[in-house]
């Protein structure tokens, strides 16, 4: 069976709602997706999808994005969800879509409590101007390195 030239996903960046789309099935393309070095993660085996993501998310910082409860965690800087094929990447079906663009449609406003990650589904306005409201610095991006992550 061949590689699929082009891959249905749901990309999913900070302060956005999450949308489908369609990206060339290159290393390049979803390189591009994510803004650099991807990672894969499955956080569900049942469900036949895979999380791409930025390697160095937390490291730069990028900017934190939704909260991943099954691996405690939150995920930094753009994303997209496609297919398990097993060896390779493919599309998601109809079903997958419409799961993953439920699941991830509202950004969040991700913080650390006494209590752990605490995630509060926003619109986009309200979460640039959380943004903007929490930098002391007149909204300009976090500096560019981090010692250790949020949790």
């Amino acid at each position: 069976m061949s590689k699929p030239a082009k891959l249905r996903v749901v990309i999913v960046e900070p302060g956005q709602y999450a949308r489908e789309a369609e990206i060339d099935n290159t290393l390049e393309a979803e390189q591009a997706v994510v803004g650099g070095l991807i990672d894969v993660i499955c956080p569900w085996p049942d469900y036949k999808a895979c999380l791409i993501l930025n390697d160095e998310g937390k490291i730069i910082p990028l900017e934190p994005n939704r909260v991943l409860p099954e691996y405690e965690d939150v995920v930094f800087g753009t994303f997209f969800i496609c297919g398990d094929g097993g060896e390779d990447f493919c599309g998601l079906t109809d079903e997958q879509v419409a799961r993953c663009l439920e699941r991830f449609r509202q950004p969040e406003i991700i913080f650390d409590s006494p209590t752990g990650i605490v995630a509060m589904r926003c619109e986009p306005d309200q979460y640039e101007r959380f943004i903007r409201a929490t930098r002391g610095n007149g909204g300009k991006p976090p500096p560019k390195h981090r010692d250790e992550p949020s949790r």
